[in-house]
């Protein structure tokens, strides 16, 4: 009983310290992301334009962890003149499934998002999924992809 005791705590604070590890690792790894995300995720003002969207709130970011995963693996193909960036393929950059799931998990617990984690075994199923797009997804193909079901 006194092992268990002082055992508990411990698996416990190993526990918390893989969490804090995990989200430093994504928060790391957002840097790329933040050159046009910002730092805060609110999108990097450029003038009365910004240079990419809020991820604050972002159907993309809390919704089907898949699409986020399409956006940051293959890109969004730039339309209109609503944002001065576009969404670059990260693939390569994330070619770590586990570095990709940090960032992902990132994004979708930070800035007021409350998404669920991604695993780097979900990461995989998603390049599986998206493994024949081979040009940036568009707005319209977005917008169906985070339609709600009816």
């Amino acid at each position: 009983m006194i092992k268990k005791l002082l055992l508990t705590p411990l698996l416990l604070g190993f526990a918390t310290m893989a969490v804090h590890a995990d989200e430093a690792a994504g928060k790391a790894a957002y840097m790329l992301c933040a050159a046009c995300h910002n730092p805060d995720g609110t999108g990097l003002p450029i003038g009365d334009k910004k240079m990419a969207p809020s991820l604050v709130g972002s159907k993309v970011i809390t919704g089907d962890a898949s699409v986020l995963a399409l956006v940051v693996l293959k890109g969004i193909k730039k339309e209109g003149t609503e944002y001065i960036g576009i969404m670059a393929p990260l693939e390569a950059a994330f070619a770590d499934d586990q570095k990709l799931a940090d960032v992902l998990t990132y994004v979708r617990s930070s800035f007021g998002n409350t998404a669920a984690a991604v695993s780097a075994e979900d990461v995989a199923k998603f390049r599986v999924q998206w493994k024949d797009e081979k040009e940036p997804v568009t707005r319209a193909k977005l917008a169906e992809l985070t339609k709600p079901a009816e």
